[in-house]
Parts: C-alpha cells; sequence; structure tokens
C-alpha cells in the first residue's frame, strides 16, 4: 500500500466518525486483531485441507500390496489374495542368532498366519493415523516414494512368550567350561567348546521378532544381550588332549536302582573334569557332598564294619573307578583311603573309598598338558577315562609285595529266646594288601610309589541254644583270586591305552556295598 492510499483510506475513516457524530450514530467497532488473524487461519486451513485432501487420495492411489497395485482391487479381491498367500506363511522359518546363541523357530508352531488387520490398516490408514504433522508426512512420503505393504506375518502372543522364554532359560546358565570327549568309536578324542553364560532381553527380542515378521520376512534376526559371562576353560586350553592315556570299567549289580542313581549322578558330575598341568583334584571338591536334595538316595554302604543305609551309597564305586583310571594314566595319588572291607568290583587293594566327612581320593597331574576325565556310564557299567597328550604316554605296571590275610573269629553267644543257632552278624576275614606301582614315562622319566591297604576282619556272631563258644576261622583265599595282579609277587604290565575290566571278586559276599 503505497503513502497516497493509506491517506487516502484515513480520509475515509475520519469522514465516517464525523458523520456518526453528527447524526447520533454509535461510534464505529474496532475489530479485534486476533479475529483478524483467526479468520486468516480458517481460510487458510480450508485451502489446506482441501490440499491434504486431495494429496491423500493421490497417495491412497500410490499404495501396493505385496508389489501388487490395489488401485483396481477391491476388497474381495484382496482378500482371495491373502488366501492364496495364507499358506505360504506355514512353512517359514525365523532364525535368531549371535555369538553363541543360534535357534530357528519354526512358525507354524507358533500358530503363524497373516496379519489381515495390520495389512489392511497399511493399505487404507495412509494419512489418517497419528499427529497431524505425522499424518502430513505419511502422505508427503507415500507421494513421494510410493507404499508397498508387505505380506505382514502375526503369531498366537502367549506362544512366542513361551518359546523365546525357553531361549532365554536355555542360555541363562552357569558357564560351561570346555571339555575333552571320546567318540562313539571309543579312541578318538574330540574337544567340546565352552559356553557362555548369556543373558537374552526377550522384550527387545519380542519386539524385533514382531518388526520382523510385519515386514514379511524371515531372515535371521540379530539377539539383543544384556549380559555374557565366560567360562573358565576355553576350547584353546585343551587344544593338547588328543589321545587316551587309560580308562578302567567297573561292573555293579543294576537290580537296586536307588544305588544306581547315586552311582549315575556321581559319574556325571565327575564327567568333564579338567586338571591342568601340575595341578591338583580332588574328588568331593569337584563332585560335591553327596545329599537328599542333589537328588541322592539311600543304599547299602559299609560304617564300622557295619552294612547301613546311607544317602550316596555307591558313590565309592565311582571313585574307585576313578582312582584305577587315574593309576593307570600315570598320576600322581595325593590321597586315598581303602574301604572297611574288600570292593567286589575290583581286586583286593586296588579301590578308594570318599565321604563327606572327610575321606576324599585326590591325584596331581604331573604332565605339562592339561588331563581331561570322560566318564561314561552303561546298564550295569562305568567306565572313566583319562584323556590327556600323546606326549605324556606312559607304561604302569603293579606288583604284590605284601599280602596278608587276618582271620576272623567265630562268637557264639548263648540266647534262651532262640531254638536253633542264627546268625546275628556276618563274619569275614581282613587282608593286609601292599602293591607297587611303577610308571615309565615316555620320555624315559620312572615313578614307583605304594598302594597300602587294611582291611578288618569282621567277627561272626551266632546267637545259639548252647554255649558260649570262640574259635578262630580263616575263609578267603586270595590266591589267585585277583585277575589283574595274578599271584603275589608277580608283575604285570599294563600298557596304555588298554581296556582294564575288574570282574568280580571272590569276596563278593563280603564287599562294601560302596
Amino acid at each position: 500500500m503505497t503513502d497516497e492510499e493509506r491517506a487516502r483510506k484515513e480520509r475515509m475513516k475520519e469522514y465516517r466518525r464525523r458523520y456518526r457524530e453528527k447524526h447520533g450514530l454509535p461510534p464505529e467497532k474496532e475489530r479485534p486483531a486476533w479475529k483478524k488473524r483467526a479468520a486468516v487461519i480458517v481460510a487458510l486451513c480450508v485451502i489446506g485441507f482441501g490440499g491434504f485432501f486431495a494429496a491423500q487420495s493421490k497417495a491412497e492411489q500410490m499404495v501396493t500390496l505385496n508389489g501388487q497395485s490395489i488401485a483396481d482391487m477391491t476388497s474381495d479381491d484382496i482378500t482371495n489374495y491373502l488366501d492364496l498367500h495364507e499358506k505360504d506363511v506355514e512353512d517359514k522359518k525365523l532364525r535368531l542368532a549371535t555369538d553363541g546363541v543360534d535357534v530357528t523357530l519354526d512358525l507354524d508352531e507358533l500358530g503363524a498366519k497373516l496379519d489381515r488387520a495390520y495389512i489392511d490398516d497399511e493399505l487404507h490408514l495412509v494419512g489418517r493415523r497419528g499427529l497431524p504433522w505425522q499424518r502430513v508426512a505419511d502422505v508427503v512420503t507415500t507421494l513421494r516414494h510410493g507404499k508397498d505393504v508387505p505380506l505382514a506375518i502375526a503369531v498366537n502372543d502367549d506362544k512366542l512368550d513361551k518359546v523365546l522364554s525357553d531361549v532365554h532359560d536355555k542360555y541363562d546358565k552357569d558357564p560351561q567350561n570346555a571339555y575333552a570327549y571320546v567318540k562313539d568309536d571309543q579312541k578318538t578324542v574330540a574337544i567340546e567348546d565352552a559356553k557362555d553364560r548369556i543373558v537374552i532381553n526377550t522384550g527387545k527380542l519380542k519386539d524385533a521378532v514382531t518388526d520382523e515378521l510385519h515386514t514379511g520376512k524371515t531372515d535371521t534376526l540379530d539377539v539383543p544381550v544384556d549380559s555374557r559371562e565366560g567360562a573358565d576353560i576355553k576350547a584353546d586350553d585343551l587344544k593338547d588332549i588328543d589321545t587316551v592315556l587309560s580308562y578302567y570299567t567297573t561292573h555293579f549289580d543294576d537290580t537296586n536302582p536307588d544305588r544306581n542313581v547315586n552311582i549315575r549322578l556321581a559319574q556325571q558330575r565327575l564327567n568333564h573334569a579338567v586338571v591342568m598341568a601340575q595341578k591338583d583334584f580332588s574328588f568331593n571338591k569337584y563332585v560335591g557332598t553327596r545329599t537328599a536334595d542333589k537328588g541322592y538316595k539311600p543304599a547299602p554302604s559299609y560304617f564300622e564294619n557295619k552294612l547301613e543305609q546311607s544317602t550316596g551309597g555307591g558313590v565309592c564305586q565311582v571313585s574307585t573307578t576313578l582312582f584305577n583310571a587315574a593309576l593307570r594314566a600315570g598320576l600322581f595319588i595325593a590321597s586315598r583311603e581303602p574301604h572297611f572291607a574288600p570292593a567286589a568290583y575290583v581286586p583286593v587293594g586296588m579301590d578308594a573309598t570318599v565321604a563327606d566327612d572327610g575321606l576324599d581320593f585326590s591325584f596331581t597331574n604331573p604332565f605339562q598338558h592339561p588331563v581331561c576325565v570322560y566318564t561314561v556310564a552303561g546298564k550295569n557299567t562305568v567306565t572313566t577315562y583319562i584323556l590327556g597328550n600323546h606326549a605324556d604316554t606312559c607304561s604302569v605296571s603293579f606288583e604284590t609285595t605284601h599280602l596278608q590275610n587276618l582271620p576272623h573269629k567265630v562268637i557264639k553267644k548263648h540266647d534262651d529266646s532262640v531254638t536253633e543257632d542264627k546268625r546275628k552278624q556276618e563274619g569275614y576275614d581282613g587282608h593286609d594288601v601292599t602293591i607297587r606301582r611303577t610308571v615309565a614315562y615316555s620320555d624315559g622319566d620312572r615313578h614307583v610309589d605304594t598302594i597300602e591297604s587294611h582291611y578288618d576282619p569282621n567277627d561272626e556272631i551266632i546267637l545259639t541254644p548252647g554255649d558260649d563258644s570262640e574259635e578262630v576261622v580263616s575263609t578267603a583265599d586270595l590266591e589267585p583270586q585277583d585277575p589283574l595282579l595274578n599271584a603275589p609277587h608277580d608283575m604285570m604290565d599294563f600298557n596304555v591305552p588298554a581296556a582294564d575290566t575288574a570282574d568280580t571278586a571272590d569276596t563278593a559276599d563280603t564287599a562294601d556295598e560302596e
């Protein structure tokens, strides 16, 4: 507006004012500024909305379904198209993977189907959702780039929660050290890598799975991890373990189910123990206490020359099998105690008892390489392997240097309550046994030690209607009952690796049930 036009406008306003004043008319009301601005805004909005709706209508024509234009498709056409592709969803799988995690989800098992409600919204609600600026952005983006709606997939929410919870629990466990084991050919040694403890963020993972399925894709999905805890022993720490240094098998009577449970529990806990070079191993520390809360059952075991039911009875067979394998591998025996009575599953003097109250079996790895304990339980056998490096193979021989039988007493006690002799306590001979072990290592070195065992005799007590009496008897014959050591003072070589299997000894009826 020019200065002349502005001056003319002011003259007209002044003229109207004087006219109203001369004729007694009320003065002209000034229109508030906000009403002026509002009128302008309304006008702009009317123009803008008209343009927006026109743009929105055009944008809807640029929407496609799985690459197919829907401009000329009716609702029935879209339904038929989705029906045609519904079956494809059942065969799809989604892989979840990250370092240490690899899981494949079968979508059919999750109740997967096309998410038709989601697809319908994406097809027909362009510029109709969200805040005004979001609606405008949706329309603008569609106009610029078009919009292809994928065949989005939905799964059963409860089933997805269950599967992801199982995946979480599978990896949220204590780290598992790497270990060596023997393959099915019983000769080839392999290494199983360590497993870390991985804590998966299931909330983020569920969101990621849902978002991925809404794209219609089932590519590999990265798993969000909250934390990791690494294992102490990695596969690289065991790279030198490549051979079987020794193994030993014992047999047991499989008719006692509770004792069998105890044997298998201890065997499983012993399995995969790794003893690094020149380090000690303790059976009790590694296997742990044998208590009911850990699944151990009451089973027969000897305590102070008496057969009693105790929780964990039978575990000594596992420690004894390990003892014999350790002997034949050339390991140094740090501590070992014999039972109260010879065990039926090994030759006399070749057992190793353990107890929660302190009796332990332990050994030392004298080599420059680690060794790994690998155990296998059969129907009525326990086998323990000592695995190590081929440079540590050795030859082991045993010599029985002392074998003494200790007779027991047969004591008859008068008892008015019996009419004939009745055995109150089983009796058996005791033994003193010393066995010398000689180890010849592959580097020319030699190691000699002794295994000393003392088994007290157990008096047989008989209740009798007759007079009291006492008699010393000897019922054991240790020559030649020992199939491994043969007769006393007879040297026998054990070239490693070799299968050393102890048959049931003749002392079965007096054997320690542990």
